[in-house]
């Protein structure tokens, strides 16, 4: 048996949506291993290596370049 202390860290969604309420909330924790993360959105939780992670940044951040380029 082991025990871990893991890096977290959470803020109001309302900051950064504007579709979300007051009482909304994320919060990220790092993997044990350190090798993903575990996002919760209130009661939503998805779970990603930092692999996955670096490819929806990228083709995010993709898409918003070639919309701003087409004047959109």
């Amino acid at each position: 048996m082991e025990i871990v202390n893991r890096k977290s860290v959470n803020d109001r969604l309302s900051k950064y949506c504007v579709l979300s309420k007051d009482s909304d909330y994320a919060e990220v924790t790092e993997w044990a291993n350190g090798e993903g993360i575990d996002v919760n959105f209130d009661d939503q939780q998805i779970t990603l290596t930092y692999g996955q992670l670096d490819a929806i940044n990228f083709l995010t951040k993709y898409l918003q370049y070639h919309n701003e380029e087409d004047g959109q």
